[in-house]
This record gives structure tokens, sequence and C-alpha cells, in this order.
């Protein structure tokens, strides 16, 4: 008897496959699609990028590349690996591309510049403009909005990066920590582990510190 089944070649994955995280629940979505995920990091030339749109609940976005070959897709898992939870809508990205299954990826972030970040990406919703810079000055200033006193361990801080993240001692997201909230504080530097108690706001990103102070 001949087996039918062979010489058939194997099912190929195909675009539900990719992204089937398109219907999963948002926190089954990473472990979904790290499988498939380019592993060039650290390798090929670096791109300039501007962040076109990245939703943190499906954790997923694209960014246009600066030289004008089109846009690149940016996994959820990419970005943490640079310390970060999420982008908004015209930040600047140092990226380096990867090719996927289905086109270009973003297989690293080197940097992440916020400054460049449209006004509107901080409000209620999009297009609901402040106009000028309004919108991303308190961003690098104080956050505003109600804040919790928290205590936290220092995870990461690098002065040049200007940024760090912080672990809640009662557990939780971590929390960011830009270098602004440190000069208001008179704090030049954080060291991994050491004690600390912010005023936690919440973000447009996630939990971020208003003020800190060592603890």
């Amino acid at each position: 008897m001949t087996n039918r089944g062979r010489g058939r070649p194997p099912r190929r994955r195909g675009f539900d496959d990719d992204f089937a995280y398109d219907r999963a629940p948002p926190g089954d979505m990473p472990r979904s699609m790290s499988p498939s995920w380019p592993s060039s990091a650290g390798f090929g030339p670096e791109h300039d990028a501007t962040v076109k749109w990245f939703n943190p609940e499906k954790g997923f976005g694209f960014v246009a590349l600066s030289d004008g070959s089109g846009d690149a897709f940016l996994h959820a898992n990419t970005l943490n690996n640079a310390g970060h939870s999420a982008v908004s809508p015209g930040a600047t990205l140092r990226v380096r591309i990867g090719q996927g299954q289905k086109g270009r990826q973003v297989s690293e972030v080197i940097s992440v510049d916020e400054s460049t970040a449209t006004p509107q990406a901080r409000g209620p919703r999009p297009g609901g403009g402040m106009g000028g810079g309004m919108g991303a000055g308190p961003r690098r200033g104080a956050p505003t909005g109600p804040s919790v006193e928290t205590q936290g361990t220092v995870k990461w801080y690098n002065a040049t990066k200007g940024f760090g993240f912080v672990a809640p001692v009662e557990g939780g997201k971590d929390v960011f920590v830009h270098a602004s909230a440190l000069q208001r504080a008179g704090i030049t530097q954080l060291a991994e582990g050491q004690s600390v108690v912010m005023d936690v706001v919440q973000g447009a990103k996630g939990p971020e510190a208003a003020a800190i102070r060592l603890g």
C-alpha cells in the first residue's frame, strides 16, 4: 500500500498563522508571535524611522523608514528588549530591520526619541490637537494627573539614554523613570537595586514617575 501522505509538502504557514494574535486575547499574543520573530538583532545597518502607530494592548504597530522605502512591522517584544512598553505616533526610532515571512520587521530598537511625538498622541483621542508643541512639553517636564506614592527598587537606569525602570515593591508594572524626574529631584544617577520612593502617575504608555527621591 502507498502512504498517501508521502511526498506531500509540509503545510506552509500562512497569513492567518503569523497574525493570529489579531483574534487572540492581547495577553496571549506575544507568546504566539515569539517563535517566528526575526533573530537578526545586532546585525545589519541602522535606520531612522518614525512611529506611525503602536497599540500596546495588541502588542504591535508600524514605523515608516526615513529613507522612504516603506513601512516596517514593530512587535512589542522588540520594543520591550529596548526597555519600552510603548511608543507614541511621531516618535523617532533608531532601528535595525529584518525580513520576516510577511515583510520587513523591526529586529532591534536601538534608541527612542519621544520629543518628536505628535502632541495629539497624548490626548484622549487622535486628532484633537493642542497645536504647537504643548503636548510634548509635560512629558519632558513633570507628568500630570493623580499620583500615588510608591516604593520601588531600581531595575536599571541608563544615563546616556536618559531613562530607566523601577520595580514597585508591591508588584505590578514597572515604572518608567525619565531623566527629567531625576533632574527635578537633584539626582544625577540611579544604581541597580537602589531603593526609591516615587509619585507615580498613569501616563499614556503606562506608570511613570512624576517625582522621585531616594528611599
